[in-house]
């Protein structure tokens, strides 16, 4: 239980745990995906909080072993990083992050190929927003896999809107072939060494 102190002063205490196993409590999963995860309501005015505390998530079922940064403490945890372990063990930051590795895993992709996948689309929106003189950040982020493509959503290329990019199935495969070789030079080695495999580390260094 963690104890909580909502914006009208009410203090309560919500059912948020550290440790989550996606075997034991599939509907976790769900909670993900629809944003309820970590959602509480304030019994007192009934306003709606969604906190971010560390935490936990685990599947053996599937390989999981995922741990759960806030967004707040991004910047501290970058300082003191680890990098080079192997195995199945990642680590996210923030709820986007979150919810973007359930989505992959969900969907049975490598996500260190994802990543890669995002680093070339990223290349080619930046090349496009310095002809446009785009002041948005932009952000890519994967949506869903839909029939023989995968799909990612596109922040900040217009305020407002979120926009589409499509990938090929068979240019996501050619990636599969290629990451082992990749991921060993820059600047791919400076975002898809495990535990944290996201493009956000090329963007976040300057604030460390």
């Amino acid at each position: 239980m963690i104890e909580l102190t909502c914006l009208c002063e009410n203090k309560f205490s919500a059912d948020i745990r550290t440790e989550y196993d996606t075997d034991a409590s599939p509907g976790i999963v769900n909670d993900i995906l629809s944003g309820r995860f970590m959602s509480v309501s304030c019994p007192s005015c009934g306003k709606l909080l969604k906190p971010e505390f560390p935490t936990h998530i685990t599947s053996k079922k599937n390989n999981w072993d995922i741990q759960f940064v806030p967004e707040l403490e991004r910047v501290s945890f970058l300082k003191n990083l680890p990098t080079g372990k192997k195995g199945n063990k990642r680590i996210v930051i923030g709820y986007p992050e979150l919810l973007e590795k359930i989505k992959i895993f969900s969907d049975r992709l490598n996500d260190q190929v994802v990543e890669y996948l995002k680093y070339n689309i990223m290349s080619k929106l930046l090349e496009k927003s310095d002809e446009n003189e785009t002041e948005n950040d932009i952000n890519v982020y994967y949506n869903e896999r839909k029939e023989d493509a995968l799909l990612f959503h596109i922040q900040g290329l217009k305020s407002g809107e979120v926009g589409l990019f499509k990938v090929p199935m068979g240019a996501y495969e050619q990636a599969v072939q290629e990451i082992d070789t990749k991921i060993n030079s820059e600047p791919f080695n400076e975002f898809l060494t495990p535990p944290y495999v996201s493009l956000n580390r090329l963007f976040t260094w300057d604030d460390v």
